[in-house]
């Protein structure tokens, strides 16, 4: 007897004192039951299961579906939640009262409901869950079976002592309403509102607005099973001691099903197609009503996630059956594609196929008018010697038959020909692959024994043409060009056209290894070999690959659907790329294709021949597809093909920081020095969760979205404290996708190094260093100066020392002797006329020469005022010259800088004394400018100055002017002259008030200067 466990031990004291009735009884029933058909092993839904070993718990005694979309398991060891992939222990705030969970589900409203073995109960909406533990007197203490919301929004408790329901707290209903005390199994509100509770010994109904409830099936002694509602509307019972299905409620319309007498069991359920999951003697079964094809089907969950009982039966909102027992969880689906019931084949291989009128097929053998007809064989299917490898539909109805002993054979008004093998070919050896060309020739590669044409009843050896005389060809096809495409071993293809051939291979860019399969199209072809998928576009060959790096390898089958798609069978499956993808394709030679496939996953068995039949696939003239491989044929109408079209809900689950998980939540701050963060999301679609897909961003990191290439999860590193957002986006296994998504924002806290207040203070340092060295640099560039003015002031005094005691001394000497011998001449007389004339140009030189020992003795210093300085000296020069001389100061008078103001003041000096000394002015102007720049202009109205001179920058022999210009672009400044015949001449000096001033401030010009000083580059 198979009991859940939650009832076991309750039971278990009551089982043994009443067991020797129980086996009487059990004798009687098993005499009075009819014969029932054993149930046989199912192999016709696909069948997945997950242990302790993929980490799914065990002992599962409850499977719920939230709203939400996640699937719920109650075990031995937990509350879980479930996304196909991943087992994820409920923590937090959705932790239960403890791990001895008696079952789960979901009320009507969605709420989700655990109960526990041990008395107390949990109620969870909105991710948090409301516990009713013993400490409250009200809460009930016995195990809880089951739990159920009327049409009220009342929820209802069925436990160990009886039944219960929730108004603020748990509370006994009405005595008044009949319910018998003792335990309560089972509760069902079905879609008329009708309220059953299934008791110990009966099964009870209270009907919508009724006041009492009433029996409505009298049960065997401590009898336990199951109630249900089919989607007719019907309601039954099943029992685990007594035989039978027993309707408790007919359905809304037509009449009652009747069911396998004989079935015994303790848990029961109907899936969407009203097919009864049983756990019976037998295990697991799924059971059609009387009239169903195969009624009972056995399902061997003990393969894998279960033992002989299975706990509960649960089908979810994408019509997937889960199975929860002992040993982990399972799940049951219908297949996509199932092989067509055909006879059996003869060879471990795969059926030759070629496509027919409407949606009709010839199979090796066989025809099938459509893919559900009943499949008619033309002509025997031969032996293992002479297998039929190749079929080809050629003109005027005609199937044109290639066998493995070299025989061609041709299917014309409902009979079959043997044509026979060419001339000298063995009689064994595979036909490879027919086609027919425009000229209704037909090809035939034999591989190593040749390639030849059938026309008018004559073999041709290479069709005429010699450069195909000795091509083995593994394949043939033909365009509607006349063009016939030959392929081989080793990257080599051929194209035959009007007897020219043209040579391809791998210098070409074609690289699938042995061509299997050629798709001539629009001029070019699509190739497909033993190592991938080519286009040529007449010129080149260019690899296509899939998504994730798909090779699409083993191809042995290509054709276009009615819409464009191309459809690829090969060692992978069932592959096909949408006309959008192989457009882009096209265009952008590197872009990886997206496809739909269908595989293993999906129903298919096996996998296509190494070498024939080719092709592997054929398209009917309404568009049916077929596919042939080693395990069978499957039909495919596109336009027929159901899609999961549920968007799959998206959720994160949890984020990471080494080994610790934190619950995401919108604004969470995280540590401080947090910078490797894993993130962990999901999408919730239970078809087949290992073909869903994921993109993700982190904004703040990412500049653009991510394929997750499958994982589930996001790692980063290297982050930096501020604010993030997380999004990611999934599709569900037929790209359906949920563009909305889920997202999450966190903070990560700064280190104290890593504050604003922190680089601020960083940056005060940097610039009090920087300000400490630019003082201490200006400071080592004022001693240098010092130090070289003193040794320039140095100079200078020796130098006119040695002039005046030296040069000028003895100029004098000579003048004062001049002076004695003119006075020894009588006075007037022509030599004293000429002596005289020769002193006055003695007294010229050493005026010349004072002025020049003057210029070389100490000047005033930079602290002085330029203005003042350069008046009084243009004053001397009025007084021994006589032109008018005056000074104008424009704008506010600032300080000069020290290195400055030494060249500012020679080059005026010069300036002034050319104009006194050259122009024969009448007036000389001094003007000096003190703005963001500095200026300093001397003017006269004299003669002018030659333009050569002026050009030139000077006299030859004289350095004058050139000074004035080498010292002012020493300053960074320039000068300029402006003059003009009999108008006069106007020097004008300009300076960067940066390298004129002695505070230059802040800006652009301080930061020129501390760069200068810093590089040692300041000028003196």
């Amino acid at each position: 007897m198979r009991l859940p466990p939650a009832i076991r031990p309750a039971l278990l004291g009551m089982i043994l004192a009443l067991l020797p009735a129980l086996v009487q009884a059990g004798a009687q029933a098993s005499a009075a039951a009819p014969a029932s058909a054993r149930a046989e092993p199912d192999a016709s839904l696909l069948y997945t299961s997950w242990t302790a070993h993929e980490g799914a718990p065990t002992g599962i005694t409850g499977i719920g579906q939230t709203p939400d979309g996640w699937i719920w398991i109650g075990s031995a060891s937990g509350l879980y939640r479930f996304d196909g992939i991943r087992f994820l222990r409920t923590r937090g705030a959705q932790a239960p009262l403890s791990a001895g969970i008696s079952t789960i589900g979901v009320l009507r409203d969605g709420t989700l409901w655990v109960g526990y073995k041990y008395g107390g109960v949990s109620l969870m909406r909105d991710g948090r869950m409301r516990h009713f533990t013993l400490d409250d007197p009200a809460t009930p203490a016995g195990t809880v079976f089951d739990a159920v919301q009327d049409a009220s929004g009342r929820t209802w408790l069925a436990t160990s002592r009886g039944l219960y329901y929730l108004d603020g707290q748990w509370r006994r209903p009405d005595p008044a309403l009949g319910i018998p005390p003792g335990r309560i199994y089972k509760l069902l509100l079905d879609r008329r509102g009708v309220f059953w509770l299934r008791g110990e010994r009966h099964v009870y109904m209270l009907a919508r607005g009724a006041e009492r409830v009433v029996p409505a099936l009298a049960l065997a002694d401590i009898s336990y099973g199951a109630l249900a509602q089919h989607p007719d509307g019907s309601v039954w019972a099943v029992n685990i001691d007594t035989p039978g299905m027993h309707m408790l409620a007919g359905p809304d319309d037509g009449p009652p099903l009747r069911w396998d007498a004989g079935i015994s069991a303790g848990v029961l359920a109907f899936d969407h197609l009203g097919r009864a999951w049983v756990d019976g003697p037998d295990g697991l079964e799924r059971i059609g009503h009387e009239g169903t094809p195969a009624p009972r089907r056995r399902h061997p969950v003990a393969r894998g996630a279960g033992d002989s009982t299975a706990n509960v039966v649960f089908e979810d909102r994408e019509q997937n059956i889960w199975i929860g027992s002992e040993n982990g969880l399972a799940r049951f689906k219908e297949p996509r594609l199932s092989a067509l019931p055909l006879p059996p084949y003869q060879r471990a291989s795969a059926r030759a196929v070629a496509g027919g009128p409407g949606g009709s097929a010839w199979l090796d053998s066989l025809y099938l008018a459509n893919p559900g007809a009943t499949p008619k064989a033309f002509m025997p299917s031969g032996s293992v010697n002479d297998l039929i490898t190749a079929l080809h539909r050629g003109a005027g109805g005609v199937v044109w038959i290639g066998r493995y002993n070299s025989t061609l054979q041709v299917l014309e008004h409902g009979r079959v020909r043997t044509i026979g093998a060419p001339p000298g070919v063995p009689g064994r050896g595979a036909i490879y692959a027919l086609a027919e060309d425009s000229a209704g020739a037909l090809w035939v590669s034999m591989g190593r024994n040749g390639l030849y044409t059938f026309r008018d009843g004559r073999w041709s050896l290479g069709g005429g043409v010699p450069a195909l005389t000795t091509f083995a060809a593994s394949t043939v096809a033909t365009d509607a060009q006349g063009g016939v495409w030959l392929g081989s071993v080793n990257n080599q293809l051929l194209v035959a056209r009007a007897g020219a051939v043209d040579r391809y291979g791998r210098a070409d860019g074609l690289a699938v290894g042995t061509v299997v399969q050629i798709l001539p199209a629009g001029g070019g072809a699509w190739i497909g070999g033993e190592n991938g998928l080519n286009h040529f576009d007449g010129k080149r060959f260019a690899p296509v690959v899939g998504d994730h790096g798909e090779p699409f390898a083993g191809i042995t089958g290509l054709v276009f659907g009615r819409d464009g798609t191309l459809w690829i069978n090969g060692s992978g499956g069932i592959s096909s790329i949408a006309p959008g993808e192989l457009a882009r394709a096209l265009r952008e030679p590197d872009h990886p294709v997206r496809f739909s496939r269908f595989d293993y996953r999906d129903g298919v068995v096996g996998t296509t021949s190494a070498i024939v039949p080719v092709p592997s696939v054929a398209r009917s003239d309404d568009g049916t597809l077929w596919f042939t491989t080693t395990g069978g044929v499957y039909s495919v109408s596109p336009a027929g093909l159901a899609r999961n079209l549920l968007v799959p809900p998206v959720a994160i689950t949890g984020l990471r920081l080494g080994g610790t998980t934190l619950e995401p939540a919108d604004g969470l701050r995280l540590p401080a020095g947090t910078e490797t963060l894993q993130i962990d999301f999901t999408a919730l679609s239970y078809q087949e969760p290992g073909r869903m897909a994921f993109r993700y961003r982190l904004t703040g990191v990412d500049r653009d979205w991510r394929d997750s290439e499958g994982q589930r999860s996001a790692s980063y590193t290297n982050l930096g404290p501020g604010r993030y957002r997380f999004d990611v986006l999934a599709s569900n296994n037929d790209g359906v996708w949920n563009r909305r998504g889920a997202s999450t924002s966190f903070d990560i806290a700064p280190r104290p190094t890593q504050t604003a207040w922190f680089r601020t203070l960083c940056a005060a340092v940097l610039l009090a260093v920087l300000a400490a060295l630019y003082r201490w640099r200006t400071n080592r560039i004022k001693l240098r100066y010092r130090e070289l003015m003193h040794e320039r002031l140095a100079e200078r005094e020796r130098i006119a020392r040695a002039l005046h005691d030296t040069l000028l001394q003895s100029m004098q000497g000579l003048i004062l002797r001049f002076h004695g011998m003119a006075k020894r001449w009588p006075a007037g007389s022509e030599q004293q006329r000429g002596v005289e004339t020769i002193l006055d140009q003695a007294d010229k030189v050493m005026a010349e020469g004072r002025s020049e020992l003057l210029n070389l003795r100490p000047r005033p210093q930079a602290g002085d005022d330029i203005a003042g300085v350069l008046a009084r000296f243009g004053a001397s020069l009025q007084e021994q010259f006589g032109p008018r001389f005056t000074l104008v100061a424009d704008g506010d008078v600032r300080a000069i800088e020290a290195a400055a103001w030494e060249e500012i003041y020679w080059i005026g000096r010069e300036a002034l004394f050319n104009a006194y000394q050259h122009a024969q002015a009448t007036h000389i102007e001094l003007e000096l400018v003190y703005g963001d720049d500095f200026g300093l202009i001397v003017r006269d109205d004299g003669c002018g100055v030659d333009d050569s001179v002026r050009q030139d920058g000077g006299r030859e022999g004289h350095w004058g002017m050139r000074g004035m210009h080498d010292r002012a672009r020493a300053l960074g400044g320039d000068i300029e002259i402006w003059s003009r015949p009999q108008l006069g001449t106007e020097v004008v000096l300009r300076l960067p008030g940066a390298r004129a001033y002695a505070a230059a401030g802040a800006g652009a010009g301080a930061w020129r200067r501390l760069r200068a000083l810093m590089a040692g580059e300041w000028r003196h």
